[in-house]
């Protein structure tokens, strides 16, 4: 089970000159700035470009929202740069880049603007639940989508490094594509470096700026982990939508 802790102006006229201004227009003076301040009034608020940080920690599922038999893992993260390196696949050509980064970082974008993480394990299994929530301005968060789904449909398989070993990816699009937020994908993976193999259940889903992957690393030991899994994945939609829908 790959989890590390985480190392986790406006210039105010002088009164003698506003005086001044009022004596010389009279009432259409005052009807002028109680106009202004009625325009300024009924102005539309400027929306949010992104989630913000506690908007990212709401988008997290909760304990309450899996099967019995889990428990979070605290002060851990599904990031392998906080003290996990050596687990990382590196080298991969870059149009399947996004899968390894979803892989080693939970994130599709390192140039994000909110972010949240939480890990949960099964009690007894060799298995982990872990959810990173990202937030960017829309726009980028479309293209990092779009750059997954491209490598989810053409890296069938391709090679990298781990741990200064080969390491061959097999990705696969699951068969079944329910739709979560605005986007998403459901997707296995599988890495094979020497003797060691990771298993992966992947869903990546976008709504509005906001991004959440829900990953399941599972062994050939004890449960999958597919019900909570699955559960994870319509709850997270859920909360993700509700996070994001007051931003742009």
């Amino acid at each position: 089970m790959h989890v590390r802790p985480r190392r986790v102006v406006l210039a105010a006229l002088a009164a003698s000159s506003l005086l001044l201004l009022t004596a010389c227009n009279g009432d259409s003076g005052s009807s002028s700035s109680s106009e202004a301040k009625k325009g300024k009034a009924s102005a539309a608020p400027s929306v949010p470009a992104y989630i913000t940080a506690a908007q990212a920690e709401q988008a997290l599922v909760a304990l309450e929202d899996l099967p019995a038999g889990w428990k979070v893992e605290a002060n851990t993260s599904m990031d392998k740069s906080q003290g996990a390196e050596e687990d990382a696949v590196t080298g991969a050509k870059p149009e399947c880049a996004p899968i390894t980064s979803v892989l080693n970082s939970g994130r599709l974008e390192e140039d994000y603007k909110a972010n949240h993480e939480r890990v949960f394990t099964k009690e007894g299994d060799q298995i982990l639940l872990a959810q990173d929530v990202s937030g960017y301005p829309r726009p980028q968060a479309e293209k990092a989508m779009a750059g997954l789904r491209n490598a989810v449909e053409k890296c069938a398989t391709f090679t990298g490094k781990q741990n200064g070993k080969k390491a061959t990816v097999t990705v696969k699009k699951t068969a079944d594509q329910q739709k979560y937020g605005d986007e998403s994908v459901t997707y296995t993976v599988k890495v094979v470096a020497g003797d060691m193999q990771m298993d992966f259940d992947m869903g990546t889903m976008r709504s509005h700026g906001a991004i959440t992957t829900i990953l399941n690393n599972y062994s050939d030991h004890g449960d999958r982990g597919k019900e909570a899994f699955s559960k994870a994945l319509a709850k997270a939609a859920e909360k993700l939508t509700a996070a994001a829908a007051k931003t742009a």
